[in-house]
């Protein structure tokens, strides 16, 4: 809970969080999916020093991939094929005549460093003075991450009163997917 300037508290909280992790569909091992749930809560208390002219509701998660490899990976042969000759002078001399192969494998990709990205289900203005907004079951796929993929959820509430306006966040515990 915070207390605005002008008297009002605002509150926000974050429940019914669940996570269903599951494989990714395409079998890709660079792809995470779960399914998620969370509700997010917004209420206006106290006897604020000004009408309360608008206030929402809203929230989201923040999703964290530690290797971009989007960029793909490719795969090669390197071939050489040639013939060689060398001249020993010693005695006796000596000559020797030959031939190479040789074949070498690579493979290559561009690793980048992860981000951060945050995802917002929803946003709904309070009609009084409390409001809600909830999602069940709602699928996050991250593909072309190398590495965990976190997620923290948050709830966010604001309120505005022709003197200021004021935000509060929840943040959840950061979870694996």
């Amino acid at each position: 809970m915070v207390t605005t300037g002008n008297g009002w508290s605002l509150t926000v909280t974050k429940t019914a969080e669940s996570i269903d992790r599951n494989p990714s569909l395409d079998a890709d091992p660079f792809t995470h999916e779960g399914f998620v749930s969370l509700k997010a809560v917004a209420q206006i208390g106290g006897k604020g020093g000004g009408q309360v002219t608008g206030a929402t509701v809203s929230y989201g998660y923040q999703i964290g991939c530690q290797a971009d490899v989007s960029s793909g990976l490719t795969m090669g042969l390197g071939f050489s094929i040639g013939p060689n000759a060398s001249v020993n002078i010693s005695y006796p001399p000596s000559v020797s005549i030959g031939g190479s192969a040789s074949v070498s494998p690579n493979i290559s990709t561009t690793v980048k460093p992860g981000g951060i990205t945050t995802v917002t289900f929803g946003s709904k203005p309070l009609q009084g003075l409390k409001g809600a907004v909830a999602a069940d079951q709602v699928e996050i796929k991250v593909s072309a991450c190398a590495g965990p993929v976190s997620l923290r959820s948050f709830a966010t509430a604001t309120i505005t009163t022709p003197a200021e306006d004021h935000s509060t966040t929840a943040y959840g515990d950061p979870l694996w997917l």
